[in-house]
This record gives structure tokens, sequence and C-alpha cells, in this order.
């Protein structure tokens, strides 16, 4: 994958301390998030002393696909981002983070945090895709459950072995633990 292009970068030199208020959007298609369509917001505020905090409420429309039923919809994912700058002597004692990146404030005209929003984006992305939280999946109409006849022969193991554990229990048979 080649490198997503600046598109959330803030200027940097000269700002004043305190807090400033911060509204960007780009492209989704930009970003390289194939599911997303429109722009992607980027809303909230940088707070400037010896340090930058960077505080986002980030805002994106995807196209995804329901994983019970297949239903096709639309989603606006809505996940908080919140990045840290530090310059270089305040970074020893901090621990490890991607979301803590050390700059020199007296060299750095622009801090660049595209990356940090796309993964952002890509981490709100649930692991179930659900159309509704009630969904109840494919409809197969008369509520009638169709078995694949290939699996059918596997219909009675779950029950085979739990008749069989429960008779090795009664017989006095070695259990785990």
């Amino acid at each position: 994958m080649e490198k997503t292009p600046a598109l959330f970068k803030l200027k940097i030199r000269g700002i004043g301390l305190g807090s400033h208020q911060v509204d960007l959007s780009a492209p989704a298609d930009q970003l390289d998030l194939p599911m997303f369509h429109g722009d992607i917001h980027a809303k909230g505020e940088l707070i400037a002393g010896n340090r930058l905090e960077l505080h986002l409420h980030l805002s994106a429309t995807g196209t995804f696909i329901c994983d019970r039923c297949a239903i096709e919809f639309e989603k606006t994912l809505t996940p908080d981002l919140d990045l840290l700058y530090v310059p270089p002597e305040l970074s020893k004692d901090l621990e490890e983070d991607d979301n803590i990146h050390i700059f020199n404030p007296l060299s750095t005209n622009e801090i660049d945090f595209t990356e940090d929003i796309r993964d952002a984006v890509l981490l709100a992305i649930p692991m179930k895709n659900l159309h509704s939280p009630d969904c109840k999946g494919v409809d197969l109409g008369g509520g009638e459950v169709v078995i694949d006849e290939r699996l059918a022969g596997l219909g009675g193991l779950l029950e085979q072995l739990r008749e069989e554990e429960m008779n090795s229990e009664a017989q006095g048979g070695v259990s785990q633990g």
C-alpha cells in the first residue's frame, strides 16, 4: 500500500498557547477506505502548551453488509481520537503508545495525523456488522431450518458426545481438573 497523502494536518508554527478549534474533512476515497463514501470529518480542539493535545470527534459514513442477513446498509461511525505530540525532552517518561508522537517544536511547521484518522475509522468498524440490533438473520420462510444434506450426519454428534461424557462421569471416569 502506498503512503496516504497528508489530508489531515495542522500548521503549528507560531500557534498561540491555549485551546484552538479544529474542523477538517477529506474524501474517504483518498484515505483508501473503500467501504466509506463522502467525506471523513474531524472536529475538536488542539490544546497548545509545552505539548500539543489533539482531541477529535470523527464521523465517517460507509456501506456495510449485515453479517446475519446479508442486507446492504449504511452506517455512520463516530469514533473519538486523542493524540499527544510531545517534545523529545518530555517523551522519556512516557510509555510507548501509537497515539503519542514526538515532535521538535522548534523545527516542526505542521503535524500530519492522516494515518491516525484512517486507523481510528478502521478500528471503529464493529467486528459484527448488523443492520439492526434485533436482526433475525436470513428469512428461510415458514420457520423451517434447512440443513445441508452433507452435514446432516453431524446433527446428532453433539448429543452423542454429551451422553458419552455423562456416562463416563457416572462410571467414575477420570475428569480433568
